[in-house]
């Protein structure tokens, strides 16, 4: 008996499923047309792995994709989509409407228990790219997986549909977030403390595992070394988990009951490069001259301190130290200036 399946994602994405003794796939509309499609499947055998459809934005607004997924051994759980476009870097592509997420936007796809998925999307055709390309990718894992990562507990995948335009991409600017503030942390890890280099956002680690692979670094101010920066892998035991003033502090790992070796790395080094220098850090290859430090911290810093780092996936970056408000013992914060290559 064939179990049939299907929710509207984005008003467009439509997820289908099928199963029975032979693991049939099986489209709702087997006569439908397509502008790309895609066979991905553990054994790697026969697949189409990647497409590429001509657009002109000023005619259409989408294109119609079929990608199928066929697993032999390992169980799909989640599916992960990015998108590129124009070259700028892979940013995570996210469903909006009413559908099973995790909290860090991959689809929840554990409840489909199939070893055969199919999907039928109508990707947008963003306008004002002009040339080059729109690259969107799509893969699934066995749990959770990681944006920055394709190989963490990869499922199958991974494919890729290309949108042409014509012409070719523009040098990648530089991802640029201004005005961070990073907070001192709170013994219960609900203070905003950490930030992701991938998408400029701050986070409470309190907030759960869930959003660990976005932990890039964080800031405390220590009694000794003042106001500093530690990736998240090597952060200080600064956390209460248990409420017990007799008990020792913990790192990230205890509190967030993360496995330490997910935890993501960043190096640090301060730099002889000047605020002008910073101001004027543009485009991807601008950050090439920085190599990776030997030290996962950063200590003593100062209001206009430059700050050469590489983050846990070899993106290269500026951080400038814009203010400093509060001491050891205080729970203040720290404001940054960041610049890293997409």
């Amino acid at each position: 008996m064939k179990l049939g399946f299907m929710m509207t994602l984005l008003g467009s994405l439509m997820f289908f499923a099928s199963c029975d003794d032979n693991d049939e796939i099986t489209p709702v509309d087997p006569n439908a047309s397509y502008d790309a499609i895609l066979r991905l499947s553990e054994a790697g055998t026969g697949d189409t792995t990647s497409a590429t459809v001509t657009v002109d934005a000023n005619t259409q607004s989408t294109i119609k994709a079929r990608v199928t997924f066929l697993s032999t051994s390992v169980s799909m759980r989640r599916l992960y989509i990015t998108q590129n476009i124009g070259g700028q870097g892979d940013e995570p592509f996210e469903i909006t409407a009413a559908v099973d997420k995790k909290a860090d936007g991959s689809i929840d796809i554990e409840a489909a228990n199939s070893n055969g998925i199919v999907y039928e999307l109508t990707l947008p055709v963003p306008s004002g790219v002009g040339t080059g390309t729109v690259v969107y990718k799509l893969w699934t894992t066995t749990g959770r997986g990681d944006y920055r990562d394709q190989t963490k507990r990869f499922a199958v995948g991974t494919g890729s549909i290309t949108l042409n335009y014509g012409g070719t991409n523009e040098a990648a600017a530089v991802k640029s977030y201004s005005a961070k503030l990073l907070y001192a942390p709170l013994a219960d890890g609900s203070s905003k403390t950490f930030i992701s280099t991938y998408n400029g956002e701050t986070y409470q680690i309190s907030q759960g595992v869930e959003y660990a692979s976005f932990w890039d670094f964080g800031y405390y101010y220590g009694n000794t070394n003042n106001a500093s920066l530690a990736s998240t892998y090597t952060y200080p035991k600064l956390f209460n988990h248990d409420n017990d003033p007799n008990t020792a502090l913990v790192a990230v790992a205890t509190l967030t009951n993360t496995p330490q070796e997910e935890l993501n790395h960043a190096y640090f080094t301060g730099s002889s490069k000047t605020s002008a220098d910073f101001d004027a850090v543009a485009v991807k290859g601008d950050l090439d001259f920085i190599t990776k430090p030997a030290t996962e911290s950063v200590t003593g810093l100062q209001v206009g301190d430059i700050i050469e780092f590489v983050d846990g996936y070899g993106k290269k970056g500026l951080i400038r130290v814009v203010s400093i408000n509060g001491t050891f013992g205080t729970g203040d914060y720290i404001e940054l200036d960041i610049k890293v290559q997409p």
